[in-house]
């Protein structure tokens, strides 16, 4: 187990298989932040893999989500965003409105907007947007609110993630 925790071991598992599956080409270099709102106890429930490709005034991350995976509502104070899918299915709601995505279908949040997303399917999009900003989500779970950022993601170092593709 690369990250010791069961949980995480699995959820990286899952998403490589994923992405292998979906023929998509993973970054050599890269950040990555597995987000587990609820705690790496309820990740398969809750959460999602950000594989962050560029992070300069604009950014583009790889994200992953594993069948039945929701990622809660929240909505950000600087950054704009656009979802581009390009395996699975992915359900975004925006401001109590559900959009089902395809594969080559894109919607774009505007700054402030409520969303969430989720995926019945397991899904690979991309997320291009305004620069990434750390603690920039709020969210609207006060018991995620509560936690730290730290608290609710796991990030990947780069030998961990260099050594995770050289495996893969």
């Amino acid at each position: 187990m690369l990250l010791c925790e069961k949980n995480l071991d699995e959820f990286v598992d899952y998403s490589l298989g994923l992405l292998k599956t979906a023929h998509i080409v993973l970054p050599k270099q890269a950040k990555v932040n597995i987000y587990h709102h609820k705690g790496t106890e309820k990740l398969m429930q809750v959460g999602a893999m950000f594989i962050n490709v560029v992070n300069r005034d604009y950014c583009k991350s790889l994200v992953v989500m594993m069948d039945g995976q929701q990622y809660p509502s929240h909505y950000h104070r600087i950054k704009t965003e656009s979802f581009y899918v390009l395996y699975g299915e992915l359900i975004v709601t925006v401001d109590g409105v559900e959009h089902r995505i395809q594969p080559g279908e894109m919607l774009h949040i505007e700054r402030g907007q409520d969303h969430s997303f989720s995926t019945e399917t397991g899904t690979a999009f991309e997320e291009i947007s305004t620069m990434y900003v750390p603690n920039d989500s709020v969210y609207l779970d006060e018991s995620i609110a509560a936690k730290s950022y730290a608290e609710r993601r796991t990030t990947l170092t780069a030998e961990q993630w260099k050594e995770i593709i050289q495996n893969a």
